[in-house]
């Protein structure tokens, strides 16, 4: 039986279209709320856009670790790292305040645009940890109203694990790399049960998302650190997702779900290869992820109060930010991508590895 390394080609594999569609799914279970609805559809709390984010980590973690093996030291890594989400953060923080803001205001008639506080906005998330949501006097007429972005989120996270993983490989030594990931998913996983069993048992949100993410992103990473051990099978497959589905109905899918998770992805990766093209020269699933709130908050805007099936809603929305993700792909991502041999030069890139 192969394993996960023998079964996942780096150069031949549906990842970015495995990405591309998590993207959807995250604009996809935001309609609601942007509409006013509240919250998607979901089953033991936990919806599409959860799971979607939580597929994000869990592949991230497999591809990030692959990269932190491949880089010839950690300062060329974690510049590699910066360069793969910053840029493109920067620059819709920057468009969000200065062009999407003032544009709503034109819109709906009602608002002018606050120059300084748009300003306030991107100086205060430029750290990657979003402090500020909206930009002043904006989308207070929407259903849901004055955040502009919200999956920005998740991004400082992202961000903490990239710098997690870049240590533990360049401290530890081969043979612990593996034990050490494992118990930190041990603990991960500990902590997060905590948070869902007894909610508030920490008065500290940033630690239960920490957490929560921190679960998925290990559990790919220790999936790559053992691929060569771990068999890839449809059986395999079929049981992590009767286990991702238990917990959800459980209620316990974002502390017990990682691995799993993780694996039915990277799983299907290496079988559904007619996907392959798709992406394999213009990955815009980032541009999906970043681009896909502040969209959406402009469609309802501009439908001034007419409501849509929520269905048609949705694929408006995963439709019109396509040219946005196409736009920070061409113009942002993959230039500062060619940037990467500035700070060391390490092996030849392999397809799909981040």
């Amino acid at each position: 039986m192969a394993t996960v390394g023998e079964a996942f080609d780096p150069r031949h594999n549906s990842l970015n279209a495995i990405r591309l569609g998590l993207a959807a799914a995250v604009i996809v279970s935001h309609s609601w709320l942007v509409n006013g609805l509240g919250l998607p559809p979901m089953v033991g709390g936990t919806d599409a856009g959860l799971v979607a984010v939580a597929g994000f980590f869990g592949i991230s973690g497999y591809l990030v670790t692959a990269s932190r093996l491949r880089s010839p030291s950690l300062r060329a890594y974690l510049w590699r790292r910066f360069l793969r989400i910053y840029p493109a953060f920067l620059v819709v923080l920057v468009i969000t305040a200065f062009v999407f803001a003032p544009l709503s205001t034109l819109v709906d008639g009602r608002s002018t645009i606050d120059w300084l506080g748009a300003g306030k906005y991107v100086l205060s998330n430029a750290a990657l940890f979003v402090r500020q949501l909206g930009v002043p006097n904006t989308l207070s007429n929407n259903p849901y109203p004055f955040v502009w972005n919200l999956p920005l989120w998740t991004l400082f996270y992202e961000a903490i694990c990239y710098l997690l993983i870049g240590l533990i490989v360049s401290a530890a030594a081969g043979r612990l790399r593996g034990p050490i990931v494992g118990v930190l998913l041990g603990l991960t996983t500990f902590v997060s049960l905590g948070f869902k069993l007894a909610p508030g048992f920490i008065a500290a949100p940033v630690f239960e998302s920490a957490a929560s993410l921190a679960s998925f992103f290990l559990a790919g990473s220790l999936i790559h650190l053992y691929r060569h051990a771990i068999p890839s099978s449809v059986l395999l497959g079929a049981a992590a997702v009767l286990l991702a589905v238990v917990f959800a109905v459980l209620g316990v899918f974002s502390p017990l779900a990682a691995l799993p998770t993780a694996y039915v992805l990277l799983y299907l990766s290496g079988v559904m290869t007619p996907l392959n093209a798709i992406g394999r020269r213009n990955d815009i699933s980032y541009g999906m992820y970043i681009y896909g709130f502040p969209v959406q908050q402009g469609l309802v805007l501009f439908l001034g109060g007419v409501t849509l099936p929520m269905w048609a809603f949705a694929v408006l929305a995963v439709v019109f930010t396509v040219p946005f993700a196409w736009a920070s792909w061409l113009a942002i991502e993959f230039p500062a991508s060619r940037l990467r041999g500035l700070v060391g030069r390490g092996r030849q890139s392999e397809k799909s590895l981040e």
